[in-house]
């Protein structure tokens, strides 16, 4: 009996878990379809439910609970303050309260529930995202109570507790700002398009689809890996998370075709960092992107086409550059899914990410509207197909699905809270124009300078932060600064959101690498810096388009359809620069001859596009004259 009343207690946690996830997922569909409700009670309620989730799933030391694991009671605790704690502020969020904090202020209960809050939050993110952030964060509240004593140059008058707590805590210019905004609404929509695409075969639709399409080529596992990866990585919203679902089955595949372990990770981060940045859905960061600079969530889609198609082009051709040196061929087709029977059994699939584009991109309908309507029609041909094959309504998958989507919101929704004490901060003290002038003054006003510092600050601020906060916080600081330069705004954010994306791959704190080193069972280090040169292309695409709008497709079409070609050209060069290979391996100076070239192609001009095919010209020649020394390398090199 004691046996038994010991199993309940610890099951009891997990079905209040279960519960509040699909209760959050069920409210955020709800919304979605029928509107929303006030914007503070919208992004409350969206933020109660992830801090809930964040005590009932994570321990204090940040490990999810596992199977029937009992909840501590310090985490039962918290899950009994915050949720007397959000009562309280749901009936304080109303309509007539938020007046009345308007005329008289914050009363001295409101303070110490605003206290609270913040407190929930920095705890909450501890645990599902971990320190980084948290760091960030407390690293701004000192900033804002020590101004006054900080040299010149970023002092400001400085702000005692319960100002910082009014602000933050209970207006829409701290953890219910901007980001918790775009959290609550479309981001949390298409996290719940993406829980019911993977749950109901999604994922291994895009896998089987990819080993169909690429499996039997040179370096087929790791061209696999790259397409499903990146199909999934757009959706998935998470760099580390689509890694370690793709990753167990592309990362072991590539391993036993040959590849070294390190490379094969490597392969597996790249490609699912590269989701992020590549539409229609670029993760979640790009709809904040939309909310803060003002501008339809369906220019951005097309501004990010081409250079995410870049990024992947080279990361293809590295992996088939690889192959080809290391002497790999492909699967054999009869060991592959074959693409017909894949795609008459799967075809509807595709339905949802096709009437996604067209409804933003032919539309232009809002980035919620078109979410919901794609959950709709992913949800509707699912079950029809079930019906159809099994004779039976899916109902355990759609189940699954909610819960997956409402437990996949927690990291996002208090990542999203803890930017937001940020961004309040830099509100507060102005720190953003500050931090702006300082890096401006540090490269004497130049834009090639300051675009590498703000590269720099972009790459140590986003190491170690989801996606979404990555941007967040490297957008606030250091966007203002290149459009001040005078780049355009749309290019000034993609390029931020650029090297946030790319801090997962590029060492010391490389997340999604040492997730993918972990499946391979490869060094760490060794796999980040591998990653890093595969994703190369991503270090330099973003400074060519903000000196060359045609790169984010703006422009005359004979400037566009140019510059794709030597684009294009231009990322294989540096893919045959970094290997070192092309027929055979290559001398030197023609490897530096190749990247020279990979410059030239990307950079805009008649000139320096004649130069950079010259240089890759020269470097053909010189593969095709030694092609019958042409060597393979040891599979371990």
């Amino acid at each position: 009996m004691g046996t038994v009343g010991k199993s309940r207690l610890k099951s009891i946690p997990a079905i209040i878990a279960v519960s509040v996830a699909l209760a959050l997922a069920g409210f955020h569909l709800l919304t979605a379809f029928y509107g929303t409700l006030s914007p503070m009670i919208q992004r409350f309620v969206h933020l109660f439910g992830a801090l809930l989730l964040a005590f009932l799933l994570y321990d204090a030391n940040g490990e999810r609970h596992k199977g029937s694991t009992a909840v501590s009671r310090w985490s039962l605790a918290l899950v009994v303050v915050t949720a007397v704690l959000g009562v309280y502020m749901i009936y304080e969020l109303n309509p007539d309260a938020v007046l009345n904090r308007g005329i008289w202020g914050i009363s001295e209960l409101e303070q110490w529930t605003g206290l609270l809050l913040m407190i929930l939050v920095l705890e909450a993110t501890r645990r599902t995202v971990g320190w980084p952030l948290v760091i960030v964060a407390l690293v701004a509240l000192a900033y804002a109570f020590f101004g006054p004593y900080l040299p010149q140059a970023i002092a400001h008058k400085g702000y005692d507790v319960w100002r910082l707590v009014e602000t933050l805590s209970w207006t829409t210019e701290g953890i219910l700002g901007i980001p918790m905004a775009a959290s609550a609404t479309f981001v949390a929509v298409f996290i719940l398009f993406g829980s019911f695409l993977e749950t109901l075969g999604g994922a291994k639709f895009f896998l089987d689809l990819s080993s169909a399409v690429a499996g039997h080529r040179k370096g087929g596992p790791a061209q696999v890996a790259v397409l499903s990866s990146g199909a999934m990585g757009t959706i998935s919203g998470s760099a580390v998370a689509n890694v370690v679902t793709t990753g167990t089955f592309t990362i072991p595949l590539m391993k036993s075709l040959g590849y070294p372990s390190a490379f094969a990770g490597a392969v597996e981060a790249v490609a699912s960092t590269g989701g992020q940045i590549m539409p229609p859905v670029m993760g979640a960061a790009a709809f904040v992107m939309a909310e803060m600079i003002e501008v339809p969530y369906w220019k951005i889609c097309i501004a990010a086409f081409l250079p995410a198609v870049l990024y992947y082009v080279s990361v293809s051709a590295q992996v088939y550059l690889r192959a080809d040196r290391l002497g790999l061929e492909g699967l054999p087709k009869d060991e592959l899914p074959k693409a017909g029977p894949t795609l008459k059994k799967g075809w509807y699939l595709l339905v949802p990410l096709v009437s996604l584009v067209i409804m933003l991109v032919a539309l232009q309908w809002s980035p919620m509207k078109s979410g919901i309507w794609t959950v709709v029609i992913t949800v509707a041909l699912s079950c029809l197909n079930y019906y159809l094959r099994e004779r039976r309504f899916p109902w355990k998958e759609l189940v699954k699905a909610l819960e997956l989507g409402g437990k996949t919101l927690v990291p996002v929704a208090t990542a999203c809270g803890a930017a937001g004490i940020v961004i309040g901060v830099v509100s507060l003290t102005g720190i953003g124009v500050r931090f702006s002038q300082v890096v401006i003054d540090l490269a004497h006003g130049s834009l090639p300078l300051t675009l590498l510092y703000t590269m720099m600050a972009c790459i140590v601020l986003g190491m170690g932060l989801p996606t979404t906060a990555a941007y967040i916080i490297t957008a606030v600081l250091g966007a203002p600064a290149l459009i001040s330069l005078g780049v355009q705004p749309m290019a000034a954010h993609l390029f931020v959101l650029y090297f946030a994306c790319l801090s997962f791959i590029t060492p010391p704190v490389a997340l999604s690498a040492y997730a993918a080193a972990g499946i391979a069972n490869a060094n760490p280090m060794k796999t980040g810096w591998s990653a890093w040169k595969l994703g190369m292309a991503g270090f330099i695409v973003p400074f060519m388009f903000v000196y060359n709008r045609a790169l984010l497709l703006q422009g005359h079409w004979y400037e566009l359809l140019l510059v794709v070609c030597t684009s294009i050209l231009g990322v294989f060069a540096l893919a045959v620069a970094i290997e070192g290979w092309l027929r055979r391996q290559l001398p030197w100076w023609c490897r530096v001859a190749a990247f020279v070239a990979a410059l030239l192609l990307i950079v805009p001009g008649w000139v320096t596009d004649l130069g950079g095919l010259a240089l890759m010209a020269l470097v053909y020649i010189v593969s095709r004259a030694s092609r019958d020394g042409k060597n393979t390398l040891p599979h371990g090199a």
